[in-house]
């Protein structure tokens, strides 16, 4: 399994506080059947104010550290991005950690409030799509407007930018309606990727082997290796995507 949605980089964000818990957490991911683990430290100005430059310092430093602990998977570094008119100066001054490429076209976590979606968020992603830079929205199952309002969602679905469902909303960790929601969008084939969202070891620890599991018997096991294995791994290619929940061919572009 690949999960793209991690705060298990120490000392950053609300994730891991300490090296020892941010080990412990890959230890558990590993165990649950995760090769890839792609860090995605929260960027969010005026709370967690992190740059691309100091990240990719700590994320040097701590791939050293997971080898000496013998820690057997592979890393990348990647940010949750909060909506603001902060994000169009990132992304001008060349200060987005890149998660990979989608549908040719550079792509991150983009997280909206938990409760709301700022006026004007549809603007500011016409304009990052003008950039060529397609965001992945990140838990929107759990965003109350899109929750009780679907077509604000469709919005940005219209727009092509993909999404991803928290794992653990699958198994109701946020409530029996955003459980609903996430079960709902990928019935529907709305969802790019399923991730962990990890922050710790207790509430929110690494959990995508069980909450996975909630999905059999729904959607069949291929669609559900798409979405943890297949489309988490066309981030990190270039492909040629016809159908972006689907397509296996490749394109002769280095990224």
């Amino acid at each position: 399994m690949i999960d793209i949605h991690s705060h298990i980089l120490p000392g950053v964000d609300d994730g891991a506080k300490t090296l020892t818990e941010a080990l412990d957490m890959l230890k558990m991911a590993v165990d649950q059947g995760v090769t890839t683990q792609v860090l995605t430290p929260h960027i969010h100005y005026g709370r967690y104010e992190n740059s691309k430059t100091d990240l990719a310092v700590r994320f040097a430093q701590f791939k050293q550290q997971v080898a000496v602990a013998n820690i057997d998977i592979t890393l990348r570094l990647g940010a949750e991005i909060r909506i603001g008119t902060e994000l169009m100066q990132l992304v001008q001054q060349d200060n987005v950690p890149w998660l990979g490429t989608y549908q040719g076209k550079k792509t991150f976590l983009l997280e909206f409030p938990r409760i709301d979606v700022p006026h004007g968020s549809d603007n500011l992603v016409r304009w990052l799509l003008q950039k060529d830079i397609i965001p992945i929205i990140v838990h929107p199952e759990r965003n109350k407007t899109f929750l009780n309002y679907p077509h604000k969602l469709k919005v940005f679905t219209d727009m092509g930018c993909p999404l991803q469902v928290t794992a653990s909303s699958l198994i109701g960790k946020f409530g029996d309606d955003v459980k609903q929601n996430a079960i709902e969008l990928i019935e529907h084939n709305h969802v790019f990727a399923i991730a962990s969202d990890c922050h710790n070891l207790k509430g929110r620890a690494p959990d995508l082997k069980p909450s996975i599991s909630a999905l059999n018997g729904i959607i069949p096991q291929d669609r559900i290796h798409t979405l943890i294995s297949g489309n988490p791994a066309s981030l990190f290619e270039s492909r040629e995507t016809r159908d972006p929940f689907h397509s296996t061919s490749k394109v002769d572009v280095i990224y």
